[in-house]
Order: C-alpha cells, then sequence, then structure tokens
C-alpha cells in the first residue's frame, strides 16, 4: 500500500474523538431514560414472576474403621464393603440413578402441592410443599395417576374434598402412569369437566387417579388447592444432580447440598436420602456378617461333631488298651503339638503379610488397622509406624490447604513412596524367610513321625489319636471365638454413614437478592444496549456533521459554517438582519476576500461562484444571502442564475424568469432588458430565463465570456449560482470566470464521499481558490463542539487556526488554514 493511500486511510477513520463521542452519547439521553424505564420495569415484573432459590446443606462422615468389638487378632476380616475408595463409592451411590428412585418413592415427591397466584396479568402455580394442611399418600400399588394435569381440591367441609379436572382447552384422552410398576396406559374421560365430592377418611377414587388425602391441619374451607403428579424420571434426574464436596481435604467429611424454591422439600429430600443409603448400607453390613457367621457356624458344628468323634475314638481306645505314653512317646507328642502350631503361626503371618502387601499397603487408610503385634518383625512394625506417621502429616498438610504442587507436599510424597517400597521389600524377605522356616518345620514333623513308628503299636497309635484330639479341640475353641466374635459385631452393627448435622431450616436466606441482581442487570442492560444501538448508527452513518470531519477526510480548507435558518424566508439576511443566521453570513463575506490571491484582492471586481455536490445542500439559498451580504455593505453587487436547468433564485425576490441569461446568450434579448433590480439597494440578478436544451455549450460559448467582462465593468462582485457539480460539469466550467468559489455542504445531508472528486481536482491544482461550508448547521452535543476553529459568538467572527496562539492575528490565522498544506 502507498504512503498517500495510507495516509488517505488515515484520514478516513482517524483516532477516536473520546470528548465528541462521549457528547453524541449525551445527546441520546432520551434514549438512555427510555431504555432505564423500560428495563426496570422489566426487571420489576421479573423479580414478581421469579422465586427466591435456597441452599440446604448437610454435613456427614464415612466411618471406615473396623469394628471394635472384633479382636486385633481375629483372623476373619469383616471388611463391611469398605472398600478403599469408599468415599468416593458413597459419592456415587448419593448421585446414582436406582438410590435416587428409592427416595423419590418413599418421599412419593412427584406429588406436586400447587397455589395458584395471579402476578399482573400471568397466573403461576408456586410449589407450597410442606405448608398445604393435608398430605397425600398413594397406598395402593396397583392405581394409576393422571401426569401434568392440575387436580384441583376444594373442601368443602373439615370431612369432605371436592375433586376437579378441567379439560376445557385440552383433549379428554389422558395418559395415566403408575408409579409402582412403572406402566402407563391412556383412558378418555368424554367430558370437559370432572367434578365430585369425597369424604376424605375413604381412599379417593376417581377415573384419573387413586390416592388417600391425610389432614395435617384445618384446610380452608372453600379454598382450592391443587395437585399433579409429574415425570417419575424427571423428578429422580432433577434430584439427581445433588452436590457433594468434600468439606476438609483429605477427610472423609462430605457436604451434601441441594437448591431450589422450597427449603421444606429440600430438607425432606436430603435427610431422606442419607437415612436411605444409611439403611442399605447397615443392611448389607449384617447381611455379610450373617452370611460370615452362618459359615463359622458350620465350620464349628462340624468341628464339634469331628471333637466328639475323636474324643469317643481316645476313651475306647484307653479302656480297651491299657497303655500310657514312656517318656519316649510323651516327647514325641509334645514335639509334634510343637511344631504343628508353629506350622499354623507360619500360615497366619504370612496370610497377614500377603493381605499386607496386596491390599493395605495400596491404601493410605486401611494400613493404620494393621495389628503390629501380629507381625513379629521388629523392624517391619518400625517401618510401618513411620509411614503411618508420614500419612498423618500428609492429612494435617492437606487440612492445612497445603496442596500437592507445595514443595513440601512434594517431598513427603516421595518419603511414603520410599517406605512403602522398603516395607514391601521387608515383606517379600519376611514372606521367603516364612517359607524357608516352614519347610524346616515340615522336615522336622517329618522326622519326629518317622522317628515314632519305631515305638510300639499301640503307643503310636495313642499319640496319633491324642495329636488329632488337641488339634481338633484348638479349632473348635478358635471357631466358638469366631462365632462369638461374628455375633457381637451383628449385635454393635452400625452404619459406616455418620450424620454430624442434618438437613434443616435455620433461616436461611435466598442464595442471591434476585430482586438487587435484576435491577443491577437491567441498568447495566439499559445502559450498554443504546451504547451498541449508537455505535451501529454512527459506524453506518455517512453523513458530514462537523467541520472536524471535513478537515479529517478532505485537503480543501473549511471557510465557516451557516447555521440552521427557520425562518420562513430564505432571505434571512434581509428579512431578519439581527438573528445569528444573519450574523453568519456576514462572517463569511469577512472571510470570503481571504480565498483571494493578492493580485485578485487588487482588482475593483471580484467574481464569486456557490456550488455543491447534490441539490439540496444549500447552494442556491446561499448564494443570494452572500450577494445580499455584499449589496447590503454598499458593494454594487449582481447575481447571476447560472443553474440553467433547475431556475429558482427570482422566486425568493419575486420576480419573473421571463428572459434571463439564456436569451443574452443566445442573443435575443439585450443585456438591460434580462437585468432585474431588486428591493435591496445595490443588489440586481440576472434570472435564468428560458430553459435551454444545451446548458453546457451555451456556458462555454464566447458570449458567455463577453457578459463577465461586461458585468465586471459595472459591478464590484459577481455572485454565480451553478448547478450542482456532483451531477453536471457546469460548475467546473464556471469555475474559469470565478475569483473564489465557494463548495456549500449541509450538516447531516451531505456524504462524505461525495467531495472526492473536487478534492483531488484541488490537491492537483486543477481547481484553487476553493473552500467548503456547511450549512444548515445545529450547535447540538449530538454533532459535538470540536471544530477545530476558536469561535467569537454565535454562528460568526470565526477566527481560524490549528489550535493556534491567541495572539496571531486574524488574518495570519485564516492565511494558514487557507494556504495549501504542504506535502499533500
Amino acid at each position: 500500500m502507498s504512503t498517500k493511500n495510507i495516509k488517505d486511510l488515515t484520514k478516513e477513520f482517524g483516532s477516536i474523538d473520546i470528548k465528541s463521542y462521549l457528547l453524541k452519547v449525551f445527546s441520546y439521553w432520551k434514549l438512555f431514560v427510555l431504555s432505564v424505564v423500560i428495563s426496570l420495569a422489566f426487571a420489576k415484573y421479573k423479580n414478581m414472576m421469579g422465586t427466591d432459590t435456597y441452599k440446604i446443606n448437610s454435613l456427614i462422615t464415612i466411618d471406615e474403621k473396623s469394628n471394635p468389638m472384633l479382636s486385633s487378632s481375629t483372623n476373619i476380616s469383616f471388611n463391611w464393603g469398605g472398600a478403599s475408595n469408599m468415599v468416593e463409592s458413597v459419592k456415587a451411590d448419593f448421585k446414582s440413578r436406582t438410590h435416587n428412585e428409592k427416595v423419590v418413592s418413599e418421599l412419593q415427591f412427584y406429588i406436586n402441592y400447587l397455589k395458584k397466584e395471579k402476578i399482573l396479568l400471568e397466573t403461576r402455580y408456586k410449589d407450597v410443599y410442606g405448608y398445604t394442611p393435608f398430605v397425600i399418600k398413594i397406598n395402593n400399588p396397583k392405581s394409576y395417576q393422571v401426569q401434568g394435569n392440575k387436580i384441583q381440591l376444594v373442601f368443602t367441609d373439615e370431612k369432605t374434598v371436592e375433586i376437579s379436572l378441567d379439560l376445557k382447552d385440552q383433549e379428554t384422552s389422558l395418559n395415566l402412569y403408575n408409579y409402582t410398576d412403572h406402566t402407563s396406559k391412556s383412558i378418555d374421560l368424554n367430558t370437559e369437566n370432572f367434578t365430585k365430592s369425597f369424604d376424605i377418611t375413604k381412599s379417593i377414587i376417581t377415573p384419573f387417579c387413586e390416592f388417600d388425602l391425610h389432614l395435617v391441619d384445618k384446610p380452608t374451607l372453600n379454598t382450592p388447592y391443587y395437585i399433579s403428579f409429574g415425570s417419575f424420571n424427571a423428578t429422580v434426574a432433577n434430584y439427581k444432580n445433588i452436590d457433594i464436596s468434600t468439606a476438609v481435604m483429605g477427610t472423609s467429611l462430605l457436604n451434601l447440598s441441594l437448591q431450589g424454591a422450597n427449603k421444606k422439600r429440600l430438607i425432606d429430600y436430603i435427610n431422606k436420602t442419607i437415612y436411605v443409603l444409611e439403611k442399605a448400607e447397615k443392611e448389607t453390613k449384617i447381611e455379610y456378617a450373617v452370611k460370615t457367621k452362618k459359615f463359622i457356624d458350620s465350620l464349628f458344628y462340624v468341628e464339634s461333631d469331628k471333637l466328639k468323634e475323636l474324643e469317643n475314638q481316645l476313651i475306647n481306645f484307653k479302656s480297651r488298651n491299657a497303655v500310657n505314653l514312656s517318656n519316649e512317646g510323651e516327647q514325641a507328642y509334645q514335639e509334634i503339638l510343637n511344631y504343628t502350631n508353629q506350622q499354623k503361626e507360619i500360615k497366619n503371618n504370612t496370610e497377614l503379610l500377603l493381605r499386607l502387601k496386596n491390599n493395605e499397603l495400596t491404601n493410605d487408610v486401611d494400613i493404620k488397622n494393621i495389628p503390629l503385634a501380629e507381625l513379629g518383625d521388629v523392624g517391619l512394625q518400625t517401618n510401618i509406624t513411620e509411614l503411618i506417621n508420614f500419612l498423618l502429616l500428609k492429612q494435617k498438610l492437606l487440612s492445612n490447604h497445603i496442596y500437592p504442587t507445595h514443595p513440601e507436599f512434594i517431598e513427603l510424597e516421595n518419603k511414603i513412596k520410599l517406605s512403602k517400597q522398603n516395607i514391601k521389600s521387608r515383606i517379600d524377605a519376611l514372606i521367603e524367610y516364612n517359607a524357608f522356616k516352614a519347610r524346616k518345620v515340615t522336615e522336622e514333623l517329618d522326622n519326629i513321625k518317622t522317628s515314632i513308628k519305631d515305638l510300639p503299636l499301640k503307643e503310636y497309635q495313642l499319640i496319633q489319636l491324642e495329636k488329632n484330639y488337641t488339634v481338633s479341640e484348638s479349632n473348635y475353641s478358635l471357631l466358638k471365638q469366631k462365632s462369638y466374635d461374628a455375633g457381637a459385631a451383628i449385635a454393635a452393627n452400625s452404619s459406616s454413614i455418620k450424620i454430624i448435622d442434618n438437613a434443616k431450616d435455620i433461616g436461611q436466606g435466598p442464595l442471591a437478592k434476585k430482586s438487587s441482581f435484576n435491577y443491577v442487570v437491567a441498568i447495566l442492560l439499559a445502559i450498554i444496549l443504546p451504547l451498541i444501538f449508537i455505535t451501529i448508527i454512527e459506524a453506518l452513518d455517512d453523513n458530514i456533521y462537523t467541520v472536524d470531519q471535513l478537515e479529517r477526510l478532505y485537503h480543501i480548507p473549511v471557510l465557516g459554517v451557516i447555521g440552521k435558518n427557520n425562518d420562513n424566508s430564505n432571505l434571512v439576511l434581509f428579512n431578519n438582519p439581527k438573528s445569528a443566521v444573519s450574523e453568519s453570513y456576514r462572517a463569511l463575506r469577512s472571510n470570503i476576500p481571504y480565498l483571494f490571491h493578492k493580485e485578485d484582492l487588487k482588482k475593483p471586481n471580484k467574481t464569486i461562484l456557490c456550488t455543491s455536490s447534490i441539490s439540496g445542500e444549500g447552494k442556491t439559498v446561499t448564494s443570494m444571502n452572500i450577494a445580499c451580504s455584499f449589496a447590503m455593505s454598499g458593494k454594487k453587487t449582481i447575481l447571476l442564475g447560472f443553474d440553467l436547468r433547475k431556475p429558482k433564485i427570482h422566486k425568493d425576490f419575486h420576480l419573473e424568469n421571463d428572459y434571463g441569461l439564456v436569451d443574452y446568450i443566445i442573443g435575443q434579448q439585450s443585456l438591460e432588458l434580462v437585468t432585474q433590480k431588486t428591493e435591496i439597494e445595490n443588489l440586481e440578478i440576472i434570472a435564468t430565463g428560458t430553459i435551454p436544451p444545451n446548458p453546457s455549450e451555451l456556458i462555454l460559448s464566447d458570449a458567455t465570456k463577453d457578459l463577465f467582462e461586461i458585468l465586471k465593468r459595472k459591478y464590484d462582485y459577481i455572485i454565480i449560482d451553478t448547478p450542482p457539480i456532483g451531477l453536471v460539469s457546469d460548475a467546473l466550467d464556471l469555475m474559469d470566470f470565478a475569483d473564489a468559489n465557494i463548495y456549500v455542504t449541509r450538516q447531516g445531508y451531505t456524504k462524505k464521499g461525495m467531495m472526492k472528486m473536487i478534492d483531488q481536482k484541488y490537491t492537483n491544482n486543477e481547481v484553487q481558490n476553493i473552500a467548503f461550508i456547511i450549512n444548515d448547521f445545529a450547535q447540538t452535543s449530538k454533532y459535538g463542539y470540536r471544530y477545530g476553529y476558536g469561535y467569537g459568538y454565535g454562528y460568526g467572527s470565526y477566527s481560524y487556526g490549528h489550535h493556534t496562539d491567541d495572539s496571531m492575528s486574524l488574518r495570519t490565522r485564516i492565511k494558514n488554514i487557507i494556504k495549501p498544506k504542504k506535502g499533500i
């Protein structure tokens, strides 16, 4: 892009004039007032129609510890469903569809209790669950209810209710739904209005619903209440959105919260959802414990029968055989029992180590419940104690809001990881060592069994019987203890879900003051939307409004502005000489000489041409009033109507247009005959006369040149009114006869691109001594006050200069404006 094009773009768009923009914005103050009034009225309507939203909370904790009734030495572990992700599992349960279906079914929350309200011209139904003097219960699992329709209940007395269903604007075919087996059917009532009275002490049965009504308070007689049966799945889906968050980081404290318009409904649902899950979790635990005890009891009964059988065998053997164990046999018997017990201890220890490695070590909570005394290895106990301390420190850091990205937290995590690796290595070594010990014990036991074979047969048999009896007795005692522990666990069973704070109405206010919020939003929109509208209008508006716009867009200087003429006459200078518009024409007359070249100033007569881009911009009115201003100042002036296509200057002077310039130029009339005097002293005009078919050729004729030579000898000022330059070339041709050219633009009428052609000719020096004026100018905030000039008063006495010092003379400042800028 060339430097010239860049300059043109800069002139076209310019920098943002904040002051001018703000003034334009302020000019639309009526629009802002209207916008604010409408917005506030709408906000008030929304506040009246809207409902407040409340938030109800409940705090629970998840207890993952083992049942305290079970000793640490109990090998049968009651996990109670307590997986390592128990907290996350509980969260998932609260949001699960199955769980929420149970809660909705128990509360029968698909039943809506409504109150009819009329606000302004609109009717709405408000949820009044918990505030009605009655409750509805569906007790018959085979009953069907109509969905969506509002059923009216009116108590005619304390024991009678009138049930109504209005179907005037609906189809009489209704969809019914069974909330027990979740099936649907349809019926046709064949009536537009159903009304019937029922005794509330009995079940209310209609063709479209069946329920029991229970009074909880004294009803208001002859006052309509409304109920409706909603979609079961939609109701469940709504409550699945219950919010569950961890109250304190790193703990099992959970905060449950629901939002809605009815606090009582929210409270009942939160408390019920906790109760249902607590009950289900407790039943699961009991079921597990019962199954475990049943299994232990079955083993206990088997072992009991076995013990009795072995006891009988031992008694019978001793009664038949008078034999006692020798010292050698007694010693072998004790050693067999000892090694058998060692085998059992090694097996139990190995199982504990494997459980520690595969389960508890992966979960930071379960590892705290490991019975350290049963591990047997002091080094492993030390390592686990160290790990537990690290985990406690981690929990403390989390509670103090020190998050995983913190260097201290990262260092602690590395220590925990290293500690777990050490524990796993030590466990692997102990398991290998236990395997070695087990092989040794087995070898020793096999050696003893081999050695006792050398004993007498009866003594050998006695040792085997006593060993089997002792082992069975030990198992019997262990299973008996296990059965007792399991029974104690069942009796002392409690849920892992503990309620710390239940849901309760403690005067919670709405989440946000919707009324205030809506008013704030309304005011913001009332400001923003008009601003957007104004910006778009201004962006799309390509009219000329200010001197500043002309200066930025074009190289041609601006000579001045002419105010808005509110008089009925176009000859405002003559008919109303004291008006501000008249003063602006005088100021224009005073500034016109600065358009002339120095050599032209010495001429006794001067020619001034007025033109514009299109008709309607006021060039004819301007030319008439300029002519009046020179004539009224004592200068002999003539006004020429060279707008040969649309002559009209004669009308304002109340003169005839029978003969004029055309008639003179074509030689049909003399100059004296076509020249007409006016009621203004020193002002004469030559009207257009006959409208010619070839105006351009006439202007270029020698007769036109001769005309100007003659007029210059007779008049001090010759004012030429021409056709618009944007339509025909007549004005350009006449500029050859003019000493100064005035190009009239009109505020809010002339388009920004209309003067590009004449401006191009000016920059190429094809047209000189030309300046813009803005006609019909209104000095309002909409168009700004920044003209680039210093104004004396009204619309007159303009001192021209681009922010020049006041000490400069008027002539110097005007010369700086009129003189073409260098580099343009």
